[in-house]
């Protein structure tokens, strides 16, 4: 069975229990209990971050994505952050980490992405527009490589494509090999 040296950080009682059921009872979460995220939470993720590290799985939906970025910037140190895919079916259930099969849990806690905040701007903002990236089509080719929401915003994109450090040549590949 794997076994996480790092805490994962989920949404609710719900995604831990999930975490327990496919990797036994030592994993070791921490909840933010929904949107909230405060001063004290991200006081005691940096301390755990510290002395055995994090890393973020959260539902791949706006709130989700809301808790990782605060996270991700509240944190002085580099983040490890799991995604797991929104399925392309159009449903009203809930869509989230409980949710998730167990295979698509461990792929995403298997292919984790460093985020370094504090990373230096490996593409500009005028790079991101001449290049088309945050077209919907070519946000959705880059979004869906690394399982992030298809729905992410050009700023967002932005910020984690330099956050993860990828370069320019990377994204053009991304891109090129995925278009039709």
């Amino acid at each position: 069975m794997v076994k996480f040296d790092q805490v994962i950080v989920v949404e609710g009682k719900t995604d831990t229990q999930k975490l327990k059921k496919i990797y036994g009872p030592e994993i070791d979460t921490i909840e933010t209990n929904g949107l909230n995220v405060n001063a004290q939470l991200l006081n005691l993720l940096e301390d755990v971050n510290k002395n055995r590290g994090i890393i973020i799985l959260t539902d791949p939906d706006g709130p989700g994505q809301k808790i990782r970025e605060q996270i991700n910037t509240g944190i002085k140190k580099d983040v490890l952050n799991a995604f797991i895919s929104r399925p392309l079916v159009k449903t009203r259930a809930k869509i989230g980490v409980a949710e998730a099969s167990d295979e698509e849990i461990q792929k995403a806690l298997k292919d984790l992405m460093l985020f370094k905040v504090d990373n230096n701007v490996k593409i500009s903002w005028q790079e991101y527009l001449q290049n088309d990236w945050y077209l919907p089509e070519n946000r959705q080719l880059i979004a869906k490589k690394f399982n992030w929401s298809l729905k992410i915003s050009s700023k967002t994109l932005f910020k984690w494509i330099n956050w993860t450090g990828l370069t320019p040549t990377a994204i053009k590949k991304i891109v090129d090999e995925n278009k039709e």
